[in-house]
């Protein structure tokens, strides 16, 4: 009887929050107090209807007032396919001011969604960047706050601090893209030539023949190379449509621009995938290229799941030769 009680308590108050209007009260942006009052607004009627959708009630495409194109498919994406609805009753978020007034950021907005088979957290956390017109722009997958801050904390000069900005907030949307499974954006944001090397250990031979790529050393990992074609034809025929949610994390960012080549950057993380059938981790690295700062091309991606035995070092942006950059 006790644990009927229990179980009772737990699908009435997750009905509750599913079926109420969210209280947001944000922290900070008292410098602009109109624009903070209306994303607070925007924001319980989006939260709101976003409830009523997992109540058969809802109509997503009455929300589009509030959003700019791109952002208003991400967030329909993710509400429909992950089945999401509000964590409480009551949220204080933080509003971040940034680009001088341009945009503001809303950071950490805890929803509820469904997992399916995979082992992660049905918390996640969201970031809704609005204009200054109060459009929402960008919905994002929140990264780690102390890696967020660390990363910010570490630019050399303002001009890197803002790149540095921009990186993650492409990370916190690349991490939505697999929470979402937008295969669009993760099509747009890797070159057509792109270089995709995959880690897997090989066991020894007995002439000891090892895998070995460019400048990289050899080593018992070997680095298989894939086309871009062949890698999201692989996440959109076999991860995408086998898995009903992807939980990916990046943790320990680090970021490093190129010497010689001020518009490419080298992003290191560590990766924790989890899915369904399937969960790993390892050491993420991309060459991105801003040399159109609004549309970042990654060149590289390299996934390794341990460091070369050799020197226990990693692939970098300087195992590779830069050429055609102008």
């Amino acid at each position: 009887m006790f644990h009927k009680l229990i179980l009772t308590f737990f699908l009435f108050a997750t009905l509750s929050f599913s079926q109420v209007k969210p209280k947001i009260s944000l922290i900070g942006g008292d410098d602009v107090p109109l624009l903070k009052q209306q994303f607070a607004m925007t924001l319980e009627t989006v939260l709101l209807e976003m409830n009523r959708l997992q109540k058969g009630t809802g109509n997503i495409t009455s929300l589009q007032q509030y959003f700019n194109e791109n952002a208003m498919q991400t967030f329909e994406q993710f509400v429909v396919q992950n089945k999401a609805y509000t964590a409480r009753k009551e949220y204080s978020p933080s509003l971040v001011q940034r680009e001088r007034g341009e945009f503001f950021d809303v950071r950490s907005i805890t929803v509820k969604v469904q997992l399916g088979e995979t082992e992660a957290s049905d918390n996640q956390s969201l970031v809704f960047t609005f204009s200054k017109e109060g459009i929402i722009v960008s919905v994002r997958a929140i990264l780690p706050n102390y890696d967020y801050h660390n990363v910010l904390e570490s630019g050399t000069n303002a001009t890197d601090s803002t790149m540095r900005l921009k990186i993650l907030d492409f990370l916190e949307q690349f991490r939505m893209a697999y929470n979402t499974k937008n295969s669009a954006f993760l099509e747009k944001v890797y070159s057509d030539d792109a270089l995709i090397l995959v880690g897997t250990l090989l066991k020894e031979k007995e002439d000891g023949d090892f895998a070995s790529y460019s400048k990289l050393s050899q080593s018992k990992l070997k680095l298989v190379q894939k086309t871009k074609r062949d890698y999201l034809n692989d996440l959109k025929n076999k991860a995408f449509k086998n898995n009903s949610f992807i939980a990916v994390r990046f943790e320990e960012i680090k970021i490093l621009q190129h010497e010689k080549n001020p518009e490419l950057y080298g992003v290191s993380c560590w990766q924790r995938w989890s899915s369904s059938n399937y969960t790993d981790s390892g050491y993420l690295f991309l060459m991105m290229d801003f040399r159109t700062i609004t549309e970042p091309i990654i060149h590289v991606r390299a996934w390794q799941p341990n460091a070369f035995e050799e020197d226990g070092s990693f692939v970098s942006m300087y195992d590779f030769d830069i050429v055609g950059m102008k």
